[in-house]
């Protein structure tokens, strides 16, 4: 499959204020092609607020070309192909009409895919679907120094939609497909790798007593983040053994947490609130040290 990843950036609240457009192309699951265009919006008027949004003003486009000369460029990227932006259907898809109007440049046919859209059908349960949060979600490193920027985010956009096909059965309009029945036996890996992370209520809440209780994790307030190639899909298993050395087990990190256990593939935005809040962190190698004895017990 091979589909192209937009970003709009805008000078002003104008819907035709394009100031910078990031595409990034992938082709069999792969980004093959990703750049950034500097735009000339309309009389290069700015304003202060969209400025420190993504850091682009007046003198970095005085020069730049007007949209039908960027369009030359990517023309061959967007007609006829697969198009996808997150939240594209209130942004970018009707900010490209606008243009096309504004410059009275014929209308392209693609097919376009908004990513929010698909997410809110596909996690419900999320408080937001913003960029990062799916991110982090779907295992994505996020670096939000480099939000808006329009070719980071594009290409963030098009890896999220790459994880929402591999974790999911979408028909050929890119949607839920509920009519898709998937085999009894064959689990899709989106359940397996999410159900892995999921911890028995009884360790967070529980009504035994821990086995050992001279432990350094004894009374410790802990927090598991990331995958931990000793418990691989295990993460009940190693929550066990924590509980077992008198670990208070919590979900969430908060100013109350003690020590967080990180593993591969840790969210940006829990890594950024263990900064923040200058809490412990631990890693794989050290926790194997202090819990080897009964990993097999």
């Amino acid at each position: 499959m091979r589909f192209t990843s937009i970003d709009f950036e805008k000078a002003n609240n104008d819907s035709c204020s394009v100031c910078s457009i990031g595409i990034s192309i992938f082709e069999n699951g792969t980004l093959i092609y990703s750049d950034n265009f500097l735009v000339q919006p309309p009389n290069n008027e700015y304003l202060p607020l969209h400025t420190s949004i993504h850091g682009i003003a007046a003198e970095d486009t005085c020069t730049a070309p007007y949209f039908p000369e960027v369009w030359d460029l990517i023309s061959e990227h967007i007609k006829d192909q697969i198009v996808v932006a997150h939240d594209g259907s209130m942004v970018e898809f009707p900010i490209l009409e606008s243009l096309f109007r504004y410059y009275k440049m014929e209308f392209p046919s693609y097919q376009c895919i908004c990513t929010l859209k698909l997410s809110q059908q596909l996690f419900p349960y999320l408080n937001n679907h913003q960029l990062s949060t799916l991110a982090e979600l779907l295992n994505l490193n996020f670096n939000e120094k480099l939000h808006h920027n329009s070719q980071y985010d594009a290409e963030v956009c098009g890896f999220i939609f790459l994880r929402m096909n591999q974790y999911f059965k979408l028909n050929s309009l890119f949607q839920p497909d509920h009519q898709i029945k998937k085999e009894a036996l064959k689990k899709d890996s989106f359940s397996e790798t999410f159900a892995s992370k999921k911890i028995d209520t009884s360790l967070i809440y529980p009504t035994e007593k821990p086995k050992y209780e001279n432990h350094f994790f004894y009374s410790k307030k802990l927090v598991i983040t990331g995958e931990f190639t000793a418990f691989p899909k295990q993460r009940n298993k190693l929550a066990q053994i924590l509980f077992d050395c008198g670990a208070d087990i919590n979900t969430s990190i908060s100013k109350n947490t003690d020590l967080v256990l990180v593993g591969m593939g840790a969210g940006s935005k829990k890594m950024e609130k263990i900064n923040t809040l200058s809490i412990a962190v631990m890693n794989e190698e050290e926790l194997l040290i202090l819990i080897k004895d009964f990993i097999n017990s």
